[in-house]
């Protein structure tokens, strides 16, 4: 038998630890957001005296350190305190007011109620442990425009009217998000706002090589292969830059080579399509759209209808998809004035090249 799966065949002679070049992976050290992460470490220590904080709405392209800041802090707040509760809901899992309820609950460690429950009666027993341990929560609604409406907010603005129970951190790729809330949300919950922009390329080069001093092998990688892989993300993505340097080092591996080559990281990048998921960091629903405009320019009713057919969304979450690929340069769109209250939009790619 050939033994395809035999030791010998998959050791690893340059990734020696592959989980810093994941993209769940979270770092000892966040470099190159020094600024950000006090700025955001001092909106939430009031909660630690059960002072009112400073509720913050975190912006910027994807790739830019956002979500990684933010549990990053939550680590830190965990190690140092218990006089908080911090909340970590990623809002494309949990969608409903009901599923981010629940996630409370399960951070409280209290029973998830069964189904049956009214949100109210959930929200209730949140409140009652708040009371009970006198710990306010601090949400951090990572993705907050796929939230299904502003109920949640709404609700706890009211709470937080009586009480400070509640220290909020959303975060989204759309700039316009908290602009778009009911101005009684707004007026109660009073955001900052905080912007991550992109990385420049000396940013990437460091975040880069301390990436691959921790998951690669001594010697296996130089410092030109770095340099190349920082300037040739164009959208300041560190995502997709140590994703390029991950597909790098696979590839020299099943070379059954001991260092990575520029070759190696030039083949990767040209065997990428133009709208690969992986490269431009596209959900799955994006990826529809895009084929969905493949076909030719299309108004926005038509666009809902066929992308509705295979993912069930609302038109708000269909509008943050849309906006999100506008962002990124992928589509662009232009009103049509149909004499109703609201114009439609007419969507088509955008010619690249």
């Amino acid at each position: 038998m050939a033994g395809y799966f035999d030791s010998d065949n998959s050791s690893s002679t340059i990734i020696r630890d592959e989980k810093p070049l994941l993209p769940d992976y979270l770092p000892d050290d966040v470099l190159q957001r020094e600024r950000e992460l006090q700025y955001i470490a001092d909106c939430i220590k009031p909660l630690l005296k059960r002072n009112k904080p400073q509720n913050l709405f975190i912006y910027g392209p994807s790739g830019t350190g956002k979500t990684t800041c933010l549990k990053y802090l939550i680590r830190e707040l965990l190690e140092q305190s218990s006089s908080v509760l911090p909340v970590y809901i990623n809002c494309w899992e949990n969608t409903t007011q009901l599923a981010i309820y629940n996630r409370i609950i399960e951070e409280m460690r209290l029973p998830v109620p069964r189904r049956g429950h009214a949100p109210d009666e959930i929200f209730d027993k949140i409140m009652q442990f708040i009371k009970n341990y006198k710990k306010p929560v601090l949400l951090v609604l990572d993705e907050m425009d796929a939230i299904r409406n502003d109920e949640l907010l709404y609700v706890i603005s009211r709470a937080n009217e009586k009480q400070i129970s509640f220290g909020i951190v959303g975060i989204s790729n759309n700039k316009s998000l908290i602009s778009k809330l009911d101005p009684r949300i707004k007026s109660t919950l009073r955001f900052s706002d905080l912007e991550f922009g992109s990385y420049d390329e000396d940013q990437l080069f460091s975040i880069l090589r301390v990436r691959a001093e921790r998951a690669l092998s001594p010697g296996s990688f130089d410092e030109r292969l770095l340099l190349k892989i920082a300037r040739s993300v164009d959208d300041g993505s560190a995502r997709n830059a140590i994703e390029r340097l991950w597909n790098a080092a696979k590839k020299a591996e099943q070379a059954r080579r001991e260092k990575i080559m520029i070759q190696d990281f030039e083949d990767v990048l040209a065997s990428q399509s133009e709208f690969k998921k992986q490269e431009l960091n596209l959900s799955e629903e994006e990826t529809l759209l895009l084929e969905i405009l493949k076909s030719g320019e299309m108004d926005s009713t038509k666009l809902y209808s066929a992308f509705s057919k295979k993912y069930d969304k609302t038109k708000r979450q269909i509008r943050n998809y849309l906006d999100s690929l506008e962002q990124k340069g992928l589509v662009e769109s232009r009103e049509i004035d149909k004499g109703m209250k609201f114009n439609s939009k007419i969507f088509k790619l955008t010619k690249r090249g």
